[in-house]
C-alpha cells in the first residue's frame, strides 16, 4: 500500500497534476488583458519547470515571482512576435492568392511555400522565446536570437512541442471545454522537454568551461616549468665576466710581458760581460 500513501507516486502525481491545473487556470486569467499574455506565459514556464524538477514552492508564488520580473522584456518579446506574425500573415495571404488565382503562378506558389515555412519557424519561437526568457536573463533580442537557434538546432523536440502545443489548442477550438485538460497538458509536455534542453544545454557549456579551466592550468604549468628550466641553466652557465674585469687581466698581461722583456734584457747583458770575462 506504499504507493497510495502521502509520498506514494500516486498522490504525489496527482498533487503535480492539480499544480498544473492552479497554473493552467492563473496563466488564462492573466492573459486576459492581452498586453499581458508574453509575461503570462513566461511565468506559466517559470513555474512549470520548476514543478517538473521538484522544485516548487508554491505555484502562484513562482508564476507571480515571474510575472513581475520579466513584465516588460515578455511584453517587448509579445509585441515583436505580434508584428511578425501578422506580417506574416498578410504574405501568405497575398502568395495564396497570387498562386491559385485564375492566372496561377509558379513564382507565386514557390513565394506562398517559402512563408509557410517561415510561418513554421516562427511558431516554434514563439513556444522556445518564453521558455527562454523564464530560464535565462537576458535582453529581449538576445532571447530572440537565442530562440531561432534553439528551435533549429533542436529540431526533433520542436516538432514535437509544436505538434502537442497547436495540436491542441486547435482541438480546444473545436471543443471549448477541453480547455480544463488540454491547457494543463501542453504546459507539462513543453515544460517537461524544456526541462531536459536547458540542462544538456548548461551541461555542456559546463564540460566546456572545465576544459578550458583545464587547458589553462596545463598552459601554466608548462609556462612555470620552462621558467624553472631557465632559471636552472641560468644557475650552470659560468659567471659572465665583466669589461672592468678584462682591462684588469689585459693589465696584469701587459706588466708580465714588461717584465718578461726586462728579464730578457738582463740575461742578455750577463750573457755579454760572462763573455767578456772569458775571453
Amino acid at each position: 500500500m506504499k504507493g497510495f500513501g502521502l509520498d506514494g507516486k500516486l498522490f504525489r502525481g496527482l498533487s503535480k497534476a492539480g499544480d498544473f491545473l492552479i497554473l493552467a487556470l492563473i496563466t488564462v486569467i492573466c492573459c486576459i488583458p492581452v498586453i499581458t499574455i508574453g509575461a503570462s506565459l513566461t511565468a506559466a514556464f517559470y513555474s512549470g519547470m520548476r514543478l517538473v524538477k521538484d522544485e516548487e514552492n508554491y505555484v502562484y508564488k513562482d508564476f507571480f515571482k515571474s510575472f513581475k520580473t520579466n513584465f516588460v522584456q515578455g511584453f517587448i518579446m509579445e509585441v515583436v512576435l505580434a508584428v511578425i506574425g501578422v506580417v506574416l500573415f498578410i504574405d501568405l495571404r497575398a502568395c495564396a492568392y497570387w498562386a491559385f488565382s485564375g492566372s496561377g503562378s509558379m513564382i507565386g506558389n514557390i513565394f506562398m511555400y517559402a512563408i509557410v515555412g517561415c510561418f513554421v519557424v516562427w511558431g516554434g519561437v514563439v513556444l522556445y522565446s518564453f521558455a527562454v526568457l523564464a530560464r535565462y536573463d537576458d535582453k529581449a533580442f538576445t532571447v530572440l536570437k537565442n530562440s531561432i537557434i534553439l528551435c533549429t538546432h533542436h529540431l526533433p523536440q520542436t516538432i514535437i512541442m509544436m505538434v502537442a502545443t497547436y495540436g491542441l489548442m486547435f482541438f480546444s477550438f473545436k471543443y471549448f471545454t477541453a480547455y480544463i485538460v488540454t491547457i494543463p497538458l501542453f504546459i507539462y509536455i513543453d515544460s517537461y522537454i524544456f526541462t531536459r534542453i536547458f540542462k544538456s544545454l548548461e551541461n555542456t557549456n559546463d564540460q566546456r568551461a572545465r576544459e578550458e579551466q583545464e587547458a589553462a592550468a596545463e598552459k601554466l604549468d608548462e609556462e612555470n616549468k620552462s621558467e624553472e628550466v631557465a632559471g636552472i641553466e641560468a644557475d650552470t652557465e659560468p659567471a659572465a665576466v665583466t669589461g672592468t674585469e678584462v682591462e684588469k687581466v689585459a693589465a696584469q698581461e701587459t706588466v708580465t710581458g714588461a717584465e718578461v722583456e726586462k728579464m730578457s734584457g738582463q740575461e742578455v747583458a750577463t750573457a755579454s760581460e760572462n763573455e767578456i770575462e772569458t775571453k
